[in-house]
């Protein structure tokens, strides 16, 4: 069954999973669907996966018997099993899994701003029909304090003071920051008069890291899926959970060892596995991926 994507970590996914035939998963961010094919050629003849994703255009792959997809915010996951259980019965999840990267058709979309050469509306919404603010909007209407604020506390940019300051002289100019192409061109000029040498990683990542979080309340998503996927699991089921920088990873890394301290999981990954050179070579944007997992006791 062929993958629509290249996943990330994978080989490593599908080692701490394990899934056996006939057991049932929870991909709770579908995306491409690589990972959740792959678990599901493993879990055939009778086993189910459940594919969820917010972003609508993520939702591209049919539907069977076997493969169960669902258009919602993975913070909703208890309600999403309970619409599964109503339509299909009661299920055992032996394995949740958790992709927290975009996957390569968003980042390749030429309409929400994902890309740094987009000349689309600077959106960056998972989902568009979701309401809430784009990050044009923020650009346009936050105070300097509250950019700086969301620069630092979910990009950890070290500019964000003069990256905002930037912003602020520039709309009070008149000009507006509606694309991606615009954002770059911006953030890159504060980089310029700050350092010589050019880095191999775009100058805008953080900012366009932050401005996504912001956007889609992602870290307030992700404290509220990981107590329901917990609870999920049947017991000696897994959770493994990829993030790509280092404010989800700490999320994950209190949440596991609260839990652990709990008495309610066993950590499975002391260290965070990364990806091989291998990898890193074949698929450059898997190089900041960290994966934990941990079982339910």
């Amino acid at each position: 069954m062929p993958t629509l994507h290249d996943p990330v970590l994978l080989r490593e996914v599908l080692f701490f999973l394990n899934p056996q035939p006939n057991q049932n998963f929870i991909d709770c961010t579908f995306g491409g669907g690589g990972h959740a094919l792959a678990i599901l050629e493993k879990v055939l003849p009778a086993g189910k996966v459940v594919g969820i994703d917010w972003d609508r255009n993520a939702i591209q792959t049919s539907a069977s018997a076997n493969l169960i997809l669902v258009n919602d915010n993975y913070k909703n996951l208890k309600q999403i099993i309970n619409k599964i259980t109503d339509e299909h019965g009661p299920l055992q999840y032996s394995g949740i899994l958790l992709d927290l990267g975009l996957s390569s058709d968003q980042l390749g979309a030429g309409s929400r701003g994902f890309s740094f050469q987009d000349q689309g509306f600077l959106d960056l919404r998972f989902n568009m029909d979701s309401g809430g603010i784009t990050a044009a909007e923020i650009l346009k209407t936050f105070r300097k304090d509250d950019i700086i604020r969301i620069l630092k506390e979910y990009g950890e940019e070290p500019l964000a003071t003069p990256i905002a300051k930037k912003i602020i002289a520039y709309r009070e100019s008149g000009r507006a920051i509606e694309t991606a192409e615009m954002l770059v061109q911006l953030v890159s000029e504060v980089y310029q008069s700050h350092f010589q040498s050019a880095s191999r990683k775009n100058p805008a990542t953080r900012t366009f890291q932050a401005l996504r979080i912001a956007v889609n309340d992602e870290y307030g998503n992700i404290n509220a899926v990981l107590p329901q996927a917990v609870d999920s699991l049947a017991a000696g089921g897994r959770l493994a959970v990829i993030t790509f920088h280092s404010g989800e990873d700490r999320l994950v890394k209190r949440f596991f060892k609260l839990q652990e301290e709990l008495g309610r999981i066993k950590i499975l990954t002391k260290k965070p596995v990364e990806p091989a050179e291998t990898e890193i070579h074949r698929n450059p944007r898997s190089r900041s991926a960290k994966l934990r997992v941990a079982e339910r006791i």
